[in-house]
């Protein structure tokens, strides 16, 4: 078995395992590995999606993986959130 990631039509990076001999174009079907869905958050979806694909790029797919890297989680989390800063951000420079 190996790893591979795929995109799905949200946008969303996913890690799944592979049977060795498997194309890559097969990753959709494969069994995800992580990270878990995020809906339940009830966070925007272009949010939860910029999360989600943080989580992915920083390789936290498991427990296992954000109990020992709750660093990371924050940094992922403020990552995804960095792009409606500097939105935010703009905006007061219109109005200024």
């Amino acid at each position: 078995m190996r790893e591979a990631t795929f995109t799905d039509s949200m946008g969303r990076k996913w890690l799944v395992t592979l049977p060795d001999d498997a194309p890559d174009v097969a990753a959709s079907m494969g069994p995800r590995i992580g990270p878990p869905p995020l809906d339940e958050l009830g966070l925007p979806t272009d949010i939860e999606v910029r999360l989600h694909n943080q989580l992915h790029d920083r390789g936290l797919f498991t427990l296992k993986d954000v109990l020992s890297r709750r660093t990371e989680v924050f940094a992922a989390l403020q990552a995804a959130f960095r792009v409606e800063t500097e939105a935010i951000i703009s905006l007061y420079r219109q109005g200024g």
